[in-house]
């Protein structure tokens, strides 16, 4: 019945959930595409385009909390699809900033709107997944990201070719074409998604009993650990590990906000940049896959985020090095973005292990927010860098550092003796 139960559910809900997170990517990072005409015709230097793409993150850390808590009281059914609408409209109102303060401005509008839509599908996701099959739900989830790089940044970089169709600029063309389909999948989901298996009319009545007594047996056991939602966030293990995650998050944004300007600085056109970075994407989506898979298949998950991310420490690294060499500098981000793009999803089998169902909502939010500050300030010290420095060394050896500063965090946070999942293959 495992089997059976768990293809249903995944077939229900990932794919949707999963169009989303492509949709919200492709919305949240468009503007690195936008940014090759964009910037110019706005009159922003590197540092001012940083400022303005990290704003994003000031609002989303700020409102992920109370995102979460109104999911909580609202059900996944309305609010995943309320969320949807509002920053598919906030994206495309992007086209009408004439500088850097309503560029600023309708970015942060943007982080609220997004603010609640992945800590509640991290959240949503425990009130479906039992911990054995999470992982790999996840892992397609998260793979999206990268899809939205892979299929999104050759349609920006040709809606770049739109220049003056109309009247409109050829950035301009980027927000208002991307922005509206998330309004088009927020009209779906009230009708696809459930907030709790006991209201799923796809399970037949056997189904979902077994289901939700499953779900119930992994929350008693995590509730009888004794340790209460504040003394595990305060515990060392979990600060730790909320640094980690600010050093993943801070080398994902540093690459993927700046990426196609790395590459543009190194004499690629404009339309070449979005099918150039097809390939480091792609990378990212495959790694995302194959690492998050294993760690479900073998039951381990210290390694399978330790190595990858020194991968992708190292592959940063290398594009600093390399920096000016075009084949060597994609390579290299190829071979970061495999191990660092599954950071994130790898990650998460660590703290929801350690701290359990209780609050789960409020803490993942918590712990998702103070992660992702990193993506205000990346931006903004990549940019700064590049100014300063002129190119995109300095900025690209420091990302790799801070990456593999992450990984040894991960082994010092010393939570191994509190995970949950056996150590031997699970094969459901």
């Amino acid at each position: 019945m495992e089997a059976a139960v768990m293809r249903k559910v995944a077939w229900r809900l990932v794919p949707f959930l999963s169009l989303g997170y492509l949709i919200n990517a492709l919305d949240r990072f468009n503007v690195s595409i936008a940014a090759l005409t964009m910037n110019k015709a706005l009159g922003l230097s590197a540092t001012a385009y940083g400022l303005g793409a990290g704003a994003f993150f000031f609002s989303y850390v700020l409102f992920q909390v109370p995102a979460n808590l109104v999911l909580a009281r609202l059900g996944a059914r309305t609010w995943l699809s309320l969320i949807m609408a509002t920053w598919g409209i906030c994206s495309a109102a992007t086209a009408f900033v004439a500088g850097e303060r309503s560029f600023i401005a309708v970015r942060v509008l943007l982080g609220v709107a997004e603010a609640g839509f992945f800590p509640g599908v991290a959240y949503y996701m425990t009130c479906w997944f039992p911990a054995r099959h999470r992982g790999r739900a996840m892992g397609i989830f998260f793979s999206c990201a990268a899809v939205a790089g892979v299929l999104g940044t050759p349609l920006s970089a040709n809606l770049l070719r739109l220049d003056g169709v109309f009247g409109i600029q050829s950035w301009q063309w980027v927000f208002l074409v991307e922005g509206p389909p998330a309004v088009v999948l927020a009209l779906f989901g009230r009708s696809l998604l459930c907030n709790r298996p006991s209201e799923a009319n796809f399970l037949n009545p056997a189904e979902r009993a077994w289901l939700q007594s499953t779900l119930d047996e992994e929350a008693a056991v995590k509730a009888g650990s004794g340790r209460s939602l504040w003394s595990a966030l305060a515990s060392r293990q979990i600060v730790v590990l909320t640094l980690a995650y600010m050093g993943i998050n801070y080398g994902l944004y540093a690459m993927v906000f700046f990426m196609p300007l790395i590459i543009k600085a190194m004499g690629v056109s404009n339309t070449a940049v979005g099918y150039v970075l097809i390939v480091p994407n792609l990378a990212g989506m495959v790694g995302t896959v194959l690492l998050t898979r294993s760690s479900d298949r073998f039951g381990e998950r210290i390694w399978h985020l330790v190595i990858p991310l020194l991968l992708g420490g190292a592959g940063a690294a290398a594009a600093g090095f390399w920096f000016g060499n075009v084949y060597l500098v994609v390579a290299a981000l190829s071979f970061s973005l495999f191990g660092a793009a599954a950071g994130i999803p790898l990650f998460w089998n660590l703290p929801t292990a350690f701290l359990g169902t209780a609050g789960a909502a409020g803490s993942v939010a918590l712990i998702n927010s103070i992660g992702t500050s990193q993506g205000y300030l990346a931006p903004q010290i990549t940019g700064w860098l590049r100014d300063l420095t002129g190119g995109y060394t300095a900025p690209l050896l420091l990302t790799g550092a801070v990456l593999v500063v992450a990984a040894g965090l991960v082994l010092a946070s010393g939570i191994a003796v509190h995970l949950r999942v056996p150590a031997e293959r699970l094969d459901g």
